[in-house]
């Protein structure tokens, strides 16, 4: 009995021994993939959280892609309309162009009665996305502003409606 419990706890330790190999990435390593984030052009936009609006307000949001002031582009956003009780609460509404986005555009959201909220002086950077197992890095578009507010390290973009107060504000 004593060598078979002696079996499993040696298989069980060789096991988890995968969890103390430490996978750091070298300052070199960081330095040419920062490089390589940071001269990033285009990027995938994932969800795009608009909030405070009703489903009528966001069900088609119409996007012009702008290079300074020349539109180079129409695309169109089309909201999910089924949420989770806590989006139904915060009146969240997520949605996805089909398109990547430049970090060199600006994006015009134009949203039903509103002036459009302007998505500009995006940058690309570098995310950590550390596991159990070791050091590992993405990277995300993740500052930008919103009608000249700054977002700093951000994960997604969020459009608040003007005006619109969470109920805890």
């Amino acid at each position: 009995m004593k060598k078979i419990e002696a079996i499993i706890f040696s298989a069980l330790l060789i096991s988890l021994t995968g969890c103390w190999n430490s996978s750091s990435w070298t300052e070199e390593e960081r330095e040419t993939f920062r490089t390589k984030c940071e001269s990033q052009i285009y990027f995938d936009t994932d969800p795009i959280c608009f909030t405070g609006f009703t489903y009528e307000e966001v069900d088609t949001v119409i996007v012009l892609e702008k290079d300074s002031i020349t539109t180079i582009d129409t695309i169109y956003i089309y909201t999910r309309q089924e949420r989770s009780k806590y989006d139904k609460e915060d009146q969240k509404f997520w949605g996805s162009p089909d398109t990547e986005f430049n970090v060199n555009h600006s994006y015009e959201f134009y949203l039903e009665s509103d002036t459009p909220y302007v998505l500009d002086n995006m940058e690309m950077i570098m995310w950590a996305q550390y596991t159990m197992a070791g050091e590992g890095w993405g990277c995300e578009m993740g500052n930008f502003t919103i009608d000249n507010e700054k977002f700093e390290r951000q994960g997604n973009i969020y459009f608040k409606k003007r005006g619109f107060k969470y109920d805890w504000e």
